[in-house]
C-alpha cells in the first residue's frame, strides 16, 4: 500500500513538473515574441516646409519636435507598457516647400509607406488641413501642433491640438480687452485663409456681444504685402483700434507701412510679436513699438510654482532649461513659440503612450482625454483639450511691446488684471 502511494506521488510529481514546464515554456515564448514584436523605435512622422511662405515658423516648430527626440532619447525614450520596455524615438520628416498639395501627399506618404506611429501636423492651419480628411478616414491620431481653425475640429474625433489655443479663445481674450480699455470702435483686416478667417469671425462675434462696432472690415489674400490703401481706408473711417489678422510676413509688411504712413491709431494688435518676437525684431524693430499682441512663451514663463497653485501636474523641462537645451543643440539664442510648441507636442505625445501602455491609435486619445488632459502644465502653459481636441488651456495674456532707442524690448502684460504686470499705453505712441 505504502509503495503504490508512493509511485501515485511520484506520477503526481512528474506531472506537475511536465505542465509547469510546459507553462513556463508557453509563457516564456510569449514573453519573448511580445520583446521581438516590439519596434525598433517608435515613429514619429512630420511634415514641414523649408522654403516658401510657411518656412520660418515650419522650421522652428520642426526644430522643437526634433530637441524632445532628443530630449526624450537622452532619458531612455519612452516606456511602452505593451512591449514591456522602452522605445527610443526616430523622426521622419518630409518637405512640403509650403505646398498644401504636397502635404498633402505628404501626410499618406508617412502613414502608408513609412507607417509611423505617430503623425505629427506642420505649422499652422494652412498646411494642418491638407491632413484632416485622410487621417480622419484613416482613423490616424493627428497631433496638431499651432492650427487653430475650428473647422478643422468638425466633425473629426482623430485630432488633439497640443499647444496653441483654437480661435474662439484667442479671440475671447482680445474681445474682453478691447471692451476692458473701453474701446469704442474697431477696424479689422484679416487673411483668407482658414486660420484668420476663424479668429476674424469669433472677434466679430464677441465685439457684438459688447456692443463694440466694427466700423471697417475686409479680407486680403495671404500672401499680401501692399496695406497702405487699406491704411489710408481705415483711416477714414477714424477707428479707436486696428486689429490686423495675418500671418508673420504680413505683419512685417503692415506694421512698417502703417508706421510710414503716419497714421495715429490708438491702438493696433497683430498677432505674430507676441509669438515670434525674436524673428520680428530682427526684421521691423521699432515699427512694433507701442502695439499690442497676445502674449505666449517664452514671454509669459510657466513654471512648476504655477503648476502647484493649480493643483496640476508639471512635467518636461522649465523654460530656462528648455533655452539653455536649445542654444546647445542649435547654436543660437532667442526661441520663439513655435520653438516650444513643437517639443510640447513632443511631450503631449510623450504623456499619452506612457499613459496608454500601446501605440494604439484610439487609445492614445483616450489616453489624452482621460489622464492628461486637465491635469499637466509644460513650459507651453495648462494642457486641455475639449472632447474633439480643441486646445482650450492656453488661453493668451494680452501684451504691449515696447522697443527702445538703445536696442532693448519690453513686453509689458496689461490684460488679464490676475497676469498684469502693468496697465496699458492707450493712445499708444504716434510715428
Amino acid at each position: 500500500m505504502r509503495a503504490g502511494m508512493s509511485s501515485v506521488a511520484v506520477a503526481a510529481i512528474i506531472v506537475i513538473i511536465i505542465v509547469a514546464a510546459v507553462g513556463g515554456y508557453i509563457a516564456y515564448n510569449a514573453y519573448s515574441h511580445r520583446l521581438s514584436a516590439a519596434p525598433k523605435y517608435i515613429l514619429v512622422g512630420t511634415v514641414y516646409d523649408n522654403s516658401g511662405s510657411q518656412a520660418v515658423d515650419s522650421l522652428a516648430q520642426y526644430e522643437g519636435l526634433e530637441l524632445w527626440a532628443s530630449w526624450v532619447n537622452s532619458h531612455g525614450g519612452i516606456y511602452v507598457k505593451q512591449y514591456g520596455r522602452n522605445l527610443t524615438v526616430k523622426v521622419i520628416a518630409l518637405n512640403a516647400a509650403s505646398n498644401p498639395s504636397t502635404a498633402e501627399s505628404d501626410y499618406e506618404t508617412l502613414v502608408n509607406t513609412y507607417h509611423v506611429d505617430v503623425l505629427v501636423a506642420d505649422f499652422g492651419s494652412v498646411m494642418t488641413a491638407p491632413a484632416v480628411s485622410f487621417t480622419n478616414a484613416s482613423h490616424v491620431l493627428l497631433w496638431d501642433v499651432t492650427a487653430s481653425a475650428v473647422g478643422l475640429f468638425t466633425n473629426n474625433n482623430y485630432i488633439i491640438d497640443t499647444s496653441i489655443p483654437v480661435s474662439e479663445v484667442w479671440m475671447k481674450n482680445v474681445a474682453d480687452f478691447l471692451k476692458y480699455e473701453g474701446v469704442r470702435n474697431v477696424s479689422v483686416i484679416w487673411d483668407d485663409n482658414d486660420f484668420n478667417a476663424f479668429q476674424s469671425y469669433y472677434l466679430g462675434y464677441f465685439l457684438r456681444q459688447y456692443d463694440i462696432p466694427v466700423v471697417y472690415n475686409t479680407s486680403v489674400a495671404t500672401d499680401t504685402t501692399q496695406y497702405l490703401s487699406l491704411i489710408s481706408a481705415m483711416e477714414s473711417e477714424r477707428p479707436f483700434a486696428v486689429i490686423e489678422l495675418g500671418y508673420p510676413t504680413n505683419d512685417e509688411a503692415f506694421l512698417p507701412q502703417l508706421m510710414a504712413s503716419k497714421a495715429c491709431f490708438p491702438l493696433v494688435f497683430t498677432n505674430y510679436p507676441g509669438l515670434m518676437l525674436p524673428t520680428l525684431l530682427s526684421d521691423i524693430g521699432s515699427d512694433m513699438n507701442g502695439t499690442f499682441t497676445a502674449v505666449f512663451p517664452p514671454i509669459i514663463n510657466y513654471t512648476p510654482q504655477m503648476a502647484s497653485k493649480l493643483g496640476l501636474q508639471w512635467f518636461g523641462p522649465t523654460l530656462p532649461q528648455f533655452e539653455q537645451m536649445f542654444e546647445q543643440e542649435f547654436h543660437t539664442s532667442g526661441v520663439n513659440y513655435n520653438n516650444i510648441a513643437g517639443f510640447n507636442a513632443g511631450l503631449i505625445i510623450q504623456l499619452a503612450i506612457q499613459d496608454a501602455g500601446t501605440l494604439n491609435q484610439a487609445a492614445l486619445k483616450q489616453a489624452v482625454l482621460s489622464d492628461v488632459s486637465g491635469k499637466v502644465m509644460t513650459l507651453a502653459g495648462v494642457f486641455n483639450v475639449t472632447s474633439n481636441g480643441m486646445q482650450v488651456g492656453e488661453a493668451p495674456p494680452i501684451g504691449q511691446v515696447f522697443v527702445w532707442p538703445n536696442g532693448t524690448t519690453t513686453v509689458n502684460i496689461v490684460y488679464p488684471p490676475a497676469f498684469a504686470n502693468s496697465t496699458a499705453v492707450i493712445p499708444e505712441p504716434c510715428p
